[in-house]
């Protein structure tokens, strides 16, 4: 038993870890991806903020259809290879992802590339977008082929690099090529050089990491062995429910280039990474978790996934729960803080697109498990039903209601395709991950936000510093009465050391005030 609790506990610490590093490195990049939206937005307006958005929004389809499902499968094949110590199939999955991908990339950058004029007038009735989305078009191969790389690093459970490659290194680059254009003067054209040019050197540094730091691709001392019909049976699924994930991400801003204005697009495009933002936490656990979970799943230790299913949902829970109420709250003066008052008719899209952020997030690993276990057909159904929602109430609500309907639409498409995957790996595996302790931090929450939202909202004002007053007495209080209520468990305990390890932290006096409350 001590040996079983002893196993349990080190995947945990192990998918902490790795949680630690995607979190700061995904928090940092998050910060520095949406700080280059917020200069474009503030330097270019609405409209032309729009026609970046739009372009962007054209080449993630490109990229989408491209990787045809390939990245979740090499984290899955390399992982799992791993857990069997098979360098060569490891190396076949990595290759085979790349010739089926880099051809597939090539062929759309071409036909975005020569048929931007076509699209941009006939489909968004947008001239001014040709020469963006040409641009855009041209970073197709380079942002596939780097997030096959990636995968592979993150199949090796090396979250480290990818956070380097794209999170920092790629935000970094394109905030300073942004601002060096725009100041030049190239305007909107310069913007979008800069974002691509962030993207072309991805792929380099991300092969440098895989090549030097982990797995030696190129080596002829590993003889390849073909995984390509596992790689290819276990992805079909995910191709077209990629398909269906990039209809619903995509539906929203589409519809409403269609239906709207490009300054439309620019405002709801500032609510819509806003509330993106709620995904962080869970974002950070789930790059780990599903390579935790293969590698035991692949060593047939099937005991550790409920234990650790319900540790995570509570910690992601417990993080995003709190940040949701803030912005729902205050969605007004985030959204004018962040981009300028010409934003702040998105306020309520924002309101309305956390709440379904907030659960995407907390019901996040269902998806994962789905893969870990081989269930990739369930997946893909459970994508095409939100994808046809999303696309029948976006084209319902937005000619009424404009930004609103849009985030409506996305919201209750997301949120119904959350409780939907939570229901099937309920079903196949009968294992769950709320408990009653897990109401705790909701209650928690509600308590700690509402005295923050009184006192802001009727003392002292809602204002940039009296926020950032506000922040530690909030945590503060937070803290507090999840002390008295007991909502802390022995596995919390786990997390905070394995947090302490990864970031070389003392919680010590933290850990010892929470044992005497367990």
């Amino acid at each position: 038993m001590r040996d079983e609790e002893s196993h349990l506990n080190e995947s945990l610490r192990k998918i902490v870890k790795g949680a630690g590093i995607g979190f700061i490195g995904t928090f940092i990049g998050l910060g520095l991806g949406y700080l280059s939206r917020m200069i474009i937005g503030r330097f270019l307006g609405a409209g032309d903020y729009g026609l970046i958005c739009l372009g962007f929004a054209a080449m993630s389809i490109g990229i989408t259809l491209s990787l045809v499902g390939l990245p979740s499968g090499v984290i899955r094949y390399v992982s799992f290879y791993k857990g069997k110590s098979d360098a060569g199939r490891i190396k076949g999955t990595i290759i085979g992802a790349l010739r089926i991908s880099i051809p597939l990339s090539l062929i759309f950058a071409i036909t975005f590339f020569f048929g931007a004029n076509w699209i941009c007038c006939n489909v968004f009735h947008e001239p001014d977008l040709t020469p963006v989305l040409k641009i855009f078009s041209m970073a197709i191969p380079f942002y596939v082929s780097a997030q096959i790389f990636l995968s592979a690093l993150i199949g090796f459970q090396y979250i480290q690099y990818p956070v380097y490659t794209e999170h920092l290194f790629q935000n970094i680059i394109k905030i300073v090529a942004i601002v060096l254009l725009l100041a030049l003067g190239f305007g909107v054209l310069g913007a979008a050089w800069g974002w691509v040019l962030a993207i072309v050197l991805m792929p380099f540094l991300a092969l440098y990491f895989l090549k030097k730091r982990v797995f030696s691709l190129l080596s002829t001392n590993v003889k390849m062995v073909s995984v390509d019909k596992e790689l290819f049976l276990f992805s079909l699924p995910l191709v077209l429910a990629g398909i269906a994930g990039m209809i619903t991400a995509w539906t929203d801003t589409l519809m409403l280039g269609y239906f709207s204005t490009a300054s439309d697009v620019g405002v709801y495009n500032a609510a819509l990474p806003t509330a993106r933002l709620l995904m962080v936490v869970g974002g950070s656990f789930g790059t780990i978790f599903m390579p935790v979970l293969t590698e035991l799943y692949g060593k047939e230790k099937l005991g550790d996934l409920g234990y650790i299913y319900s540790a995570v949902t509570k910690w992601v829970l417990s993080l995003t729960f709190p940040a949701f109420l803030l912005m729902f709250l205050f969605s007004k003066f985030v959204i004018k803080i962040m981009f300028g008052d010409e934003f702040t008719t998105g306020a309520t899209a924002l309101s309305i697109l956390s709440f379904a952020f907030l659960i995407t997030s907390v019901m996040r690993p269902t998806d994962r498990i789905l893969e870990v276990i081989g269930r990739t057909k369930i997946i893909m159904l459970c994508g095409f039903f939100v994808a046809a929602l999303n696309v029948i109430l976006n084209f319902f609500l937005i000619p009424g209601y404009g930004i609103n309907g849009a985030a409506l639409a996305t919201a209750i498409s997301l949120v119904s395709g959350a409780v939907l995957s939570f229901m099937v790996v309920y079903h196949i595996t009968r294992v769950q991950p709320f408990k009653l302790n897990h109401l705790k931090p909701i209650f928690s929450s509600i308590l700690a936000v509402s005295v923050v939202y009184a006192i802001a909202k009727y003392i002292v004002g809602v204002t940039l510093t009296s926020m950032v007053i506000m922040l530690p007495v909030f945590l503060t209080l937070y803290f507090f009465v999840l002390l008295v209520m007991k909502g802390f468990e022995e596995e919390d305990l786990t997390i905070m050391r394995a947090i302490d390890e990864r970031l070389g932290t003392r919680s010590d006096m933290v850990r010892a005030i929470i044992r005497r409350f367990l």
